[in-house]
């Protein structure tokens, strides 16, 4: 997954170069996370679930996941433990490959 999709996936500009590098390392991050989750190094590239995944990991990293709830005016948005974690997860559960102890 390159930088310009994970902007594409995120909804910013691909000219908005002022978040690149830290966006660069948690992109890496991300996919590092998804590899050891998954026990796989994707040598045939990300399927679309994983980067809807990884996608989803930097963006819970880019906000603050100690909010439980948020207002603005009429907007109001709540969060919830674990939420985007188990998203991921489900995202993530075709791909990972079981342990064999």
């Amino acid at each position: 997954m390159t930088l310009d999709e994970l902007k594409i996936r995120l909804k910013i500009p691909i000219e908005d170069t002022s978040q690149d590098a830290y966006l660069q390392i948690v992109l890496d991050d991300a996919i590092d996370y998804v590899k050891q989750y998954c026990r796989q190094t994707f040598d045939e590239g990300l399927p679309p679930n994983v980067k809807q995944a990884v996608a989803k990991l930097v963006k819970a990293y880019q906000e603050n996941s100690n909010v439980a709830s948020q207002s603005l005016g009429d907007m109001s948005k709540s969060f919830f433990e674990g939420g985007t974690m188990n998203e991921v997860h489900r995202l993530l559960q075709p791909y990972k490959k079981v342990r064999f102890i």
